[in-house]
């Protein structure tokens, strides 16, 4: 009996110090990732080129996300990036672009910072209307961006001049409220020598006009929150596979990574640290990464909820 006892404390008191882990320590470790990415037929211009990686800050009035939101800000500039890429989910819901923009305040690269909406940023928090923010709140999270020296990119793309090269940075709208328009983002982009193109959800590997970008840099999954060894993320929010979920992904030849996120939505993280990823350019053929099957979308299909997460 002393003996099950003792079990069954030792037990409960595992569980309470994994539940604390879970909920407050390991949200709170913002990890920095460092990876080199080989591209082939880089420009030479462009080589050691640093892109800073961010995305899913859902900074909203909560003293634990805002901790984060400055956390990896701070994290962000020690790397000395040329560019920064947030991949969307910047506020919480549309209002907190307006109660809290300063989470986001010091970001700064020499080739911008460039934004995409997520489906946090394109909505909002009162029940009793559609989810979908009006247009005029994205107009508001535009100008308050603006202000911070964020650019957000919606459907559209900018060409930025490197060192004798030409990158074109593209974004995508987002994707859960059917507002994206891959080729739109691409337009006008297929004489750049570098394409990056800024997408929230992975899923959107699966337009056949991302095949126009280089590299595609994604976020909205948090790396799915768990990891459990040998098995990974047991659920990630995208609705094309769970492998998607973190990290670099190969699509028949083409690049892609996708952030584990700043914040937690669930308050909970298990060997799946919030991240903010360094991704410097070199030449060649890439070898490593997680390759991925692609599905190509119906236009016809509706959105699955796991998208708006």
């Amino acid at each position: 009996m002393i003996a099950l006892a003792a079990l069954l404390w030792a037990l409960v008191i595992g569980a309470v110090i994994f539940g604390f882990y879970v909920r407050y320590i390991e949200p709170s470790q913002v990890e920095v990732s460092e990876r080199k990415l080989h591209v082939e037929d880089l420009a030479e211009g462009l080589r050691g080129l640093r892109i800073v990686l961010l995305s899913d800050f859902h900074c909203h009035e909560d003293d634990a996300i805002e901790w984060s939101s400055r956390e990896a800000v701070r994290l962000a500039m020690e790397q000395e990036p040329d560019l920064i890429a947030i991949s969307g989910d910047l506020f919480d819901t549309c209002e907190m672009a307006t109660q809290c923009p300063e989470q986001l305040a010091g970001l700064e690269a020499p080739l911008g910072v460039w934004a995409v909406p997520g489906n946090h940023d394109r909505a909002h928090d009162d029940p009793f209307k559609c989810m979908e923010a009006p247009a005029e709140d994205i107009e508001t999270l535009r100008d308050v961006l603006a202000g911070l020296g964020i650019r957000l990119l919606a459907n559209s793309n900018e060409r930025i001049s490197v060192n004798g090269a030409e990158i074109a940075i593209a974004g995508a709208d987002e994707f859960a409220f059917g507002r994206d328009d891959v080729g739109a983002a691409l337009e006008g982009t297929d004489s750049a020598d570098l394409v990056v193109l800024l997408a929230h959800t992975p899923d959107l590997l699966d337009d056949p006009a991302a095949e126009g970008a280089d590299i595609v840099l994604c976020g909205h999954t948090h790396g799915g929150q768990i990891q459990l060894p040998r098995i990974g993320a047991p659920w990630a929010p995208v609705w094309r596979g769970r492998e998607r979920s973190s990290g670099l992904l190969r699509a028949n030849g083409q690049l892609a990574y996708v952030s584990r996120g700043v914040a937690s939505a669930t308050r909970a993280r298990f060997n799946c640290h919030p991240e903010v990823a360094v991704l410097e350019l070199e030449r060649g053929v890439e070898t490593a990464g997680r390759e991925i099957a692609l599905q190509r979308q119906d236009s016809s299909c509706e959105v699955h909820e796991e998208a708006l997460s």
